[in-house]
């Protein structure tokens, strides 16, 4: 006779497998859309989906599986991104304009709109920015969405994101 908690874990893994398996795609366009990086973006949402295995007993449902992975996936990236700025891999401005420019002034005029460029170019912003300016641009989610990923009121997602159009700009005409 098999015990109780065997059969609860069972189903607990039935569900996470249907999560996992409904999930990953965007996890993954939303990593990559962050990271840039197609072996970076396969193992860190490999570390989100086992850190959400981890924390999925505890999972209450006030919101939603997608909700609360992407918030997972957001803390993954930023995490990544803290050790390898500790590791001296940080992206500058300045290599960014000289992938751009590559030593011609006009190519940058016409790659500036470029959204790779733009793309590595939100990587300077604060986290803050740059969450809600993935959230609403790369991965299309409404304001209403964002407030429940960050956990903000909707009228801080719509300033904030009016903040970080402006510092985005300012980071293009520095640069050109």
């Amino acid at each position: 006779m098999k015990k109780r908690g065997n059969k609860n874990d069972e189903q607990r893994k039935e569900i996470f497998e249907k999560v996992v398996k409904t999930n990953t795609p965007r996890i993954y366009k939303m990593i990559y859309n962050m990271t840039n990086n197609s072996e970076i973006t396969k193992e860190l949402t490999q570390e989100v989906f086992i850190n959400a295995w981890r924390g999925f007993k505890s999972f209450r449902g006030d919101s939603a599986v997608y909700t609360w992975l992407y918030r997972i996936a957001l803390n993954t990236v930023f995490k990544y991104r803290r050790e390898q700025a500790r590791e001296g891999k940080k992206i500058s401005i300045d290599d960014i304009t000289h992938l751009a420019t590559e030593g011609n002034p006009e190519k940058f005029l016409v790659k500036k709109s470029d959204q790779q460029l733009i793309k590595s170019m939100t990587y300077l912003l604060p986290r803050k920015y740059q969450e809600v300016l993935v959230l609403r641009y790369y991965e299309g989610c409404d304001y209403s969405t964002i407030s429940q990923i960050l956990g903000i009121p909707i009228g801080t997602v719509r300033s904030r994101l009016h903040r970080t159009l402006n510092e985005l700009g300012e980071l293009v005409k520095e640069k050109i």
